[in-house]
């Protein structure tokens, strides 16, 4: 057989493949006596020659024979299997990549978008199927890959964090679905232009939920990613005890450790802790704020109630009728629930007396009995009064752009009004809910059919409508939650329109920044500020231009 003499040869034990025998290809068992051997591909007839010439191994054998002839290496024989490899591989981190970025679960979604993506048409990712057991798929697979993920993106923001010229941080605490305490630390910085970034950090668990055990992992944080303590100047929290606490709070502890350190507690959120203590601190209010919540869960848990609510509004001519949630981690909750009560009080006691007489539920008569009194009314009238300016002054403390200088000037103009609402006792503003509350009490199509006596009530306090809590409870209260009031209000200093302010104001402000932040430098600072200020007045940096 002249035509396969280049690789086919004679021996004593039969005819061998020379190609074969030197690539030694991969070769599947089998019980044919023309299967392949250890030393080579033993064969005795003609059609066994051309079944082996068409075989895998020997094409595996022959692909790398021309290779060797044609001067390629077997890595370059290999290489588009290995790029099929590395697409499927970058595949699947674009695949990940894109459930952590919609906040998709990863790790049950991750191999229904793989597969997915194989019937949409990209095959490679049969490459990452490497045997039934390793298919890059599993948990731990995923959660390296996470691990590299973010270590890509956040070597770059680190390098910009730490050459910036302050930084500051935002903490909170947490839990995860299994209740286990976690810390949530972001950082803000300023870049070379002066624009402020804020970055997501951390999220480290917490063995308690103690200062010093939030201390101890914040300072583990900042030591792995070497950031410049040198350089930190805020904080911010939520305003808890355990954050803010004089002694031993976390601020306090930071405080020592970094002089420089400002802590900023959320004030929307400190507002509403001071407003809810304020609130626990009179008996009556915290009964009242508990009972509002089971109205709420009365009417949600039934649609056959939320349904007689429904009829006794249509009935009495209202509309939008929905009993709110109060909650304390929602800071306007209350005013919405109060707001919403307060227009629709005629309906929803229609619907509990119809609740407790006919389908005779305990829950119901006993809303009802307190509901349907003098006290509550009047309670409900009242926080229907002081709430919008309380909701006002949280929705100031909300903005994105809010000044310093509005945490120090709008808590005591807040203050003063409800100041005189508590001062004008019976004789309320025109107006205004209470001044109404005998002519609603007394109107037939409206509170008026319940028969709600309000002499009775008067008779048994023997004063006032309500009981008046003490003047300084919701003041005390602020004061302890607004810490560091007065260096958050100087920074108004640094704003272009200080300057046409009172000097005598501006120099006083300047000094507490100093005195906090530049010790024994209140001089300088001063003499730098007035400079600034003739800059601002006449220079190319007018007062006026920033007005128009």
């Amino acid at each position: 057989m002249p035509q396969f003499k280049n690789w086919l040869y004679l021996t004593q034990h039969g005819m061998f493949c020379r190609i074969c025998r030197q690539h030694k290809p991969p070769i599947k068992k089998g019980p044919l006596k023309r299967a392949f051997i250890e030393v080579g591909i033993l064969v005795f007839r003609k059609d066994y020659i051309e079944r082996h010439i068409s075989s895998e191994p020997h094409q595996y054998s022959v692909k790398h024979q021309v290779s060797l002839a044609s001067g390629y290496s077997v890595m370059q024989a290999f290489e588009p299997t290995v790029i099929m490899e590395h697409e499927a591989v970058i595949g699947g981190f674009k695949c990940l990549y894109w459930l952590v970025k919609n906040e998709i679960a990863h790790h049950t979604n991750y191999p229904k978008l793989l597969s997915l993506a194989q019937l949409l048409g990209c095959d490679y990712f049969e490459k990452l199927k490497v045997d039934q057991r390793n298919n890059y798929q599993s948990h731990k697979i995923v959660d390296e890959m996470l691990e590299i993920l973010a270590e890509i993106v956040e070597s770059p923001i680190l390098e910009e964090i730490r050459s910036s010229q302050a930084i500051s941080l935002e903490v909170d605490e947490t839990t995860d679905v299994s209740v286990n305490r976690q810390l949530d630390l972001h950082v803000r910085h300023l870049d070379k232009e002066g624009y402020v970034f804020n970055h997501f950090l951390d999220l480290v668990t917490l063995e308690d939920g103690k200062a010093d055990s939030v201390v101890a992992a914040i300072k583990s944080v900042l030591q792995k990613k070497d950031l410049p303590v040198d350089r930190l100047y805020g904080l911010g929290t939520d305003g808890a005890a355990v954050m803010t606490g004089r002694l031993n709070g976390v601020a306090k502890q930071l405080t020592d450790s970094f002089p420089k350190l400002v802590s900023v507690a959320c004030a929307a959120h400190r507002l509403a802790l001071a407003c809810k203590d304020a609130s626990n601190a009179v008996r009556y209010m915290a009964n009242f704020r508990n009972h509002l919540q089971e109205l709420h869960l009365f009417f949600r848990n039934s649609a056959n109630r939320s349904a007689t609510l429904s009829a006794a509004a249509t009935t009495l001519g209202l509309n939008d009728l929905k009993v709110k949630e109060v909650k304390d981690t929602r800071w306007l909750s209350q005013h919405l629930a109060v707001q919403n009560l307060q227009r629709n009080l005629p309906a929803v006691l229609a619907a509990l007396a119809e609740e407790a007489s006919t389908r005779k539920c305990p829950v119901a008569k006993g809303l009802y009995t307190f509901c349907a009194t003098y006290r509550f009314v009047a309670a409900l009238y009242l926080q229907a009064d002081v709430l919008p300016h309380i909701a006002m002054l949280s929705k100031v403390f909300q903005r994105a752009d809010v000044n310093f200088l509005h945490i120090k000037e709008q808590v005591p103009v807040t203050l003063v009004t409800l100041r005189r609402i508590l001062e004008a006792g019976e004789t309320q503003l025109p107006g205004t809910f209470l001044a109404r509350l005998h002519q609603d009490l007394d109107n037939p199509g409206g509170l008026g059919a319940f028969n709600i006596a309000g002499e009775e009530e008067r008779i048994r306090r023997g004063h006032g409508i309500l009981e008046r809590p003490r003047e300084d409870i919701l003041e005390s209260n602020i004061e302890s939650r607004f810490q560091h009031i007065e260096v958050l209000g100087a920074f108004s200093v640094l704003g272009p329109k200080a300057v046409t302010s009172n000097d005598v104001t501006n120099i006083s402000m300047l000094q507490t920044l100093a005195n906090k932040f530049i010790p024994g430098q209140d001089a300088t600072v001063i003499q730098e500020w007035t400079s600034y200020k003739q800059h601002v007045l006449e220079g190319t940096f007018k007062v006026g231009k920033f007005s128009a």
